[in-house]
């Protein structure tokens, strides 16, 4: 059936569950759209604006009945790859057996009025139009991804073929013709439709947009209204609860940060070195080359590598922006320490390199994955900094004439490896505490599917510390470094994102 956007003459009043100021869309049908408009004509134009409205999105939970039309409409109508979603369709189950009973739930972008994708973009990509949509640019997306972390309902979707991140944006060229977007007229149940809200009445009370399994709507004050049915069960779950498995390693985003911490820990031991009296001239080089080499790593993980610079226009509000510039100041201090050995300048490339590494772990301080939306992800990120640091600086006095200050490196290096692990313990503690699956997952995949690797990290690095009190510079090295990246690995594959609830079957898509 094929239906448009048409406003009614006479106003229908508001149902019970409706803001007031909510004003409802008519979905025509194709036979009586024939009749008022002609077959060949793009439809009436779209019900018009007034000051502090915007469109939205509406869901009758009680209407759908799980078919998927509308994911297929929209996946046709954008030219979707099968593995890209702009609408999904989740499960939600609850009751006891026999009274069982099941919900679908779907949902495309929620044209926030708050949009964490927007918020945290490094190049702008995003715009909210007059219209309330959240539009994306592509032409300006670098592919970084970084939106898709942001986002607590996971709507931005990184698209291989194109190599950029993809997102719902209402069907805009339809509803600019007259006609509903692709998922409201594939619904065979109308349990789809769009209206026009208020805005200020509903920043004020936007509690109709929470539903069972959904972040909280207050993160990015979600727009879309969604119809709980009555007989909707106190206790449920999502399908997707079933399938909880490990998210990308994200390897290139590993280097960077290992490398970017070591430059930060070669240069602090530098200057811990320096107050015996002495400098290294082979740990500022190396911490200048672990600086230099991290900046192109890190252009592995764009999508559009070429427009990496375009990543610097967000530093207003994107902490990708400031780490991005940061990264480049640490490379510009380590490089001049390298060639001036003066203990103020090892001093400066210290505190520059503290700051880079802080806009690091800040970047990943998001609602949308509460396993790194905490503090301790900062205090890990400068941990990491100290013992690659510390053990690779004294690596490094093996080549002097006369070493100095190794009290100083075995020190800082087996103490940030002690950090990392007092850290790393602290946030599951944290997460275990929590019912929510965004919460409590991490600590299910570190004790269940990701154990292996859980020991192998703290078995490597109570080994570390073990042999940098021995003073065993190359093993206490090797050691550190597979505690570590091990330690960053997890960090990427153990956290599970704020979502919609996914099916039993598909999981999360």
């Amino acid at each position: 059936m094929i239906a448009d956007l048409h406003p009614s003459p006479v106003p229908s009043p508001a149902p019970a569950h409706a803001p007031s100021s909510s004003v409802h869309v008519e979905l025509i049908p194709r036979r009586q759209r024939r009749a008022i408009h002609g077959i060949t004509e793009a439809g009436p134009a779209l019900l018009a604006l007034e000051a502090g409205q915007q469109y939205r999105f509406t869901f009758d939970m009680g209407a759908c009945v799980g078919c998927h039309s509308c994911e297929v409409a929209c996946a046709e109508q954008n030219g979707l790859p099968p593995e890209v979603a702009w609408r999904r369709v989740g499960e939600i189950e609850g009751g006891t057996h026999p009274e069982t009973k099941r919900f679908n739930l779907s949902m495309a972008c929620n044209h926030c009025l708050e949009p964490a994708c927007l918020q945290g973009c490094p190049t702008e990509a995003y715009v909210k139009l007059d219209s309330g949509i959240v539009a994306h640019l592509a032409d300006e997306c670098i592919g970084c991804q970084y939106c898709t972390w942001n986002c607590p309902y996971s709507v931005p979707q990184f698209q291989p073929d194109r190599r950029i991140v993809t997102k719902c944006d209402m069907c805009k060229p339809r509803l600019e013709q007259g006609f509903t977007s692709a998922c409201v007229e594939a619904c065979p149940t109308h349990a789809i439709g769009i209206e026009v809200v208020d805005i200020a009445e509903w920043r004020a009370d936007h509690s109709s947009a929470e539903a069972p399994h959904l972040p909280p709507a207050s993160i990015t004050v979600s727009t879309t209204r969604i119809i709980l049915p009555a007989d909707m069960p106190s206790e449920t779950f999502a399908g997707s609860d079933w399938s909880l498995r490990p998210e990308h390693a994200h390897w290139p985003l590993i280097w960077v940060t290992l490398l970017t911490q070591l430059a930060t820990g070669l240069v602090a031991g530098g200057l811990l070195v320096s107050l015996s009296g002495t400098t290294t001239a082979s740990s500022r080089l190396a911490a200048f080359a672990a600086a230099a080499i991290a900046l192109p790593t890190a252009l592995l993980h764009l999508g559009r590598p070429l427009l990496a610079f375009k990543a610097l226009r967000g530093l207003k509000r994107s902490w990708l922006s400031r780490e991005v510039l940061a990264f480049a100041l640490l490379a510009a201090a380590t490089g001049l320490a390298a060639v001036v050995p003066e203990p103020a300048v090892l001093a400066s490339a210290a505190l520059v390199g503290l700051v880079a590494v802080y806009t690091s772990g800040r970047l990943y301080m998001v609602p949308g994955r509460p396993a790194w939306d905490t503090r301790l992800t900062v205090a890990a990120f400068w941990a990491s900094g100290a013992a690659l640091g510390g053990s690779a600086h004294l690596v490094l006095s093996l080549f002097d004439d006369e070493p100095t200050g190794l009290r100083w490196l075995v020190s800082l290096g087996g103490g940030g490896v002690i950090a990392g692990i007092a850290v790393q313990v602290a946030n599951l503690v944290r997460l275990a505490r929590r019912p929510e699956l965004e919460w409590r997952g991490t600590w299910v995949l570190i004790s269940g599917h990701l154990r292996a690797w859980s020991l192998i990290r703290l078995a490597t690095g109570v080994l570390a510390v073990v042999l940098l009190i021995a003073r065993l510079p190359w093993p206490a090295l090797g050691a550190v470094v597979v505690t570590e990246t091990v330690a960053r690995w997890l960090f990427f594959v153990s956290v599970v994102p704020r979502s919609m609830p996914g099916g039993f079957f598909r999981g999360k898509v």
